[in-house]
């Protein structure tokens, strides 16, 4: 992201006076070897220092921008989420053309999460270089060589030295207030000629093949005013619904879509599938407080107790 210069000290008037420590014929000043770090090290600290609330902790960099937790047990849930995706895929990471023949050599993950989608992406392609985005700096540190992450907020505007060839998002629910402006078109902008830009989101409801979820249960309420506490808030959790219409405004072409349903529990006959719903009602209950606590808060004005009190 673009760094504004610091304002001129041409016209800034100096004192000085002495000092015992530094006059006199021996007025060497050692220098610090690590004087460089000092910045990288004071940000590292301030990005790290998580602020605690509802009992959990949340990003510090741009804190507040971003709604659900970063602590242990949010971790847990992003690698079963992530593997539960990955299985949902039958296998897949991505769906773009890219293969080992004709590898890509820059790949760009947006709002990493833990990392996982990135470090195999870097495996995958030993020869590309892999650079992951978040706002908290919760990824592992024994990485493969070729991936690295940065803190970074990318709603903001980018500034990346080379274009790349392959851009990624995968559930980023409640992370923009405008997917198409401050993702899709920054997107468009930083590929190749060729490149290609892949979203994998999910839609922030709960449906029923067979008609018998009830609209005013305690599941289908706790959908609807999760997205409305998110619009309310101005970081839409329903992604999946804007993305299509949001690359083809973007100026993207051969757009595709794939829609994959997600069972919630393990209702399904197909043993797949089963497991799958297992799955995912382990990710949905593991992730429940998390998601709720400070949405219902910041945007009902709901207490912990009253939240903790609802019937969901």
């Amino acid at each position: 992201m673009p760094i504004s210069s610091p304002p001129s000290l041409n016209h800034f008037q100096f004192t000085f006076s002495c000092s015992a420590s530094n006059s006199g014929g021996n007025s060497f000043i050692e220098p610090d070897p690590d004087a460089q770090n000092i910045d990288s090290e004071s940000l590292t600290d301030s990005v790290q220092n998580f602020p605690e609330e509802f009992g959990r902790t949340y990003h510090a960099y741009r804190a507040g921008s971003y709604a659900f937790p970063n602590d242990e047990l949010e971790r847990e849930r992003l690698e079963l989420q992530n593997e539960a995706l990955v299985k949902l895929f039958g296998g897949r990471l991505f769906f773009a053309p890219l293969s080992e023949r004709a590898p890509p050599m820059n790949i760009l993950d947006i709002a990493t999460g833990t990392g996982d989608w990135a470090i195999k992406m870097g495996d995958l392609f030993p020869h590309a270089e892999v650079i992951a985005t978040d706002l908290s700096p919760i990824q592992p540190r024994n990485v493969p060589p070729n991936v690295n992450f940065f803190v970074e907020d990318s709603s903001e505007p980018w500034d990346y030295s080379q274009p790349f060839d392959y851009i990624h998002t995968r559930v980023t629910s409640g992370c923009w207030s405008n997917f198409k402006e401050q993702i899709a078109d920054q997107a468009f902008e930083t590929l190749r000629p060729g490149g290609w830009f892949e979203s994998q989101e999910y839609d922030a409801n709960v449906l029923c093949d067979d008609g018998t979820l009830p609209p005013d249960g305690h599941l289908a309420t706790w959908f609807r005013e999760i997205n409305e506490a998110a619009n309310l808030m101005g970081r839409p959790t329903n992604v999946a619904a804007s993305v299509r219409d949001a690359y083809v405004e973007a100026g993207f072409v051969d757009v595709q879509m794939r829609i994959f349903k997600m069972p919630m529990n393990g209702w399904p006959k197909d043993e797949r599938l089963k497991d799958l719903g297992r799955m995912w009602e382990r990710n949905f209950l593991m992730g429940l407080s998390g998601f709720s606590f400070a949405l219902f808060n910041r945007a009902f004005e709901r207490t912990p107790a009253q939240i903790e009190a609802s019937s969901y």
